[in-house]
């Protein structure tokens, strides 16, 4: 088992406590610490899968009270799927515990799930239970990425032109509140679609380092402008044309469509006596 001293004392102490609690039915530890080919370092965090009693799911989720005895919690994430609960939790010495939480019910029908989240290669900590021993030696096919459909897309770019017309008009009435949080969030809109398309290169959505997704932020580089109304204004104006330089990666045939947004800009900097472009 590769891992940083940290990782390796907190998946024994929390094997140690779940394994005596009797509405667990086995963890499985799941994750890079499962894999050859990556090398975890003291920033990764712990990935586990926790299956516990059908009646005791909600002692486990959306329950944290049980991450206590882990250590003091910070902070947590929760999420969930048909099939299963996800809770990450930071605790606040800065480690990282990611629980998969199932029902041992839910078991049964894991070869229709999704998102398996045992499909990956993973190492049995403890087990009580002969469904999740069964799920452990399946085979299961590799997840498909799952596609981005051009509908989707569509309301992405409509939303994104909407949300920069808008935010212009705060702008120009001096409300660099709201005109702020929306030009922040066009930027947001940008990384977003750069994900998307660092995503459907490699044909996945799990990517441990920023290699290939780096150069999209330094893309973004010229967004960064003072918070002030023609600061602002001169952000959403740099976040109109990446975005159409990213939706013409993502779409051969995506036609140019910011002109309306910098008339629109050019006509609020004239309003506030601001210097034309």
């Amino acid at each position: 088992m590769k891992t940083d001293q940290w990782q390796a004392d907190a998946i024994q102490q929390v094997t140690n406590l779940l394994s005596k609690n009797e509405d667990v039915c086995g963890l499985v530890l799941i994750g890079s610490y499962t894999r050859d080919d990556l090398a975890p370092d003291a920033w990764s965090d712990v990935d586990l899968t926790l299956v516990v009693r059908d009646e005791a799911l909600g002692r486990f989720w959306p329950a944290t009270d049980w991450l206590g005895d882990m250590g003091e919690l910070f902070c947590t994430s929760q999420s969930s799927t048909e099939d299963y609960h996800v809770t990450r939790a930071y605790f606040v010495d800065g480690r990282r515990i990611d629980f998969v939480i199932m029902a041992e019910g839910s078991l049964a029908g894991i070869g229709e799930w999704q998102d398996n989240p045992l499909r990956y290669v993973n190492q049995c900590l403890f087990s009580r239970t002969p469904v999740l021993d069964q799920a452990l030696r399946s085979e299961f096919p590799p997840p498909a990425l799952k596609p981005v459909a051009p509908e989707d897309f569509e309301r992405m770019a409509n939303d994104f032109w909407f949300k920069g017309m808008l935010a212009v008009s705060k702008v120009a009435r001096e409300e660099l509140l709201v005109g702020l949080h929306l030009s922040l969030d066009m930027i947001r809109d940008c990384l977003v679609l750069g994900m998307m398309l660092r995503d459907r290169e490699t044909g996945t959505d799990h990517h441990r380092d920023g290699t290939q997704g780096n150069p999209f932020v330094g893309a973004l580089e010229e967004t960064r402008q003072p918070y002030t109304a023609l600061g602002i204004l001169d952000s959403i104006e740099q976040s109109a044309i990446a975005f159409d330089g990213l939706a013409a990666d993502w779409n051969l045939n995506w036609q140019e469509a910011r002109g309306p947004l910098l008339s629109w800009i050019e006509h609020a900097r004239r309003s506030l006596g601001g210097i034309s472009g």
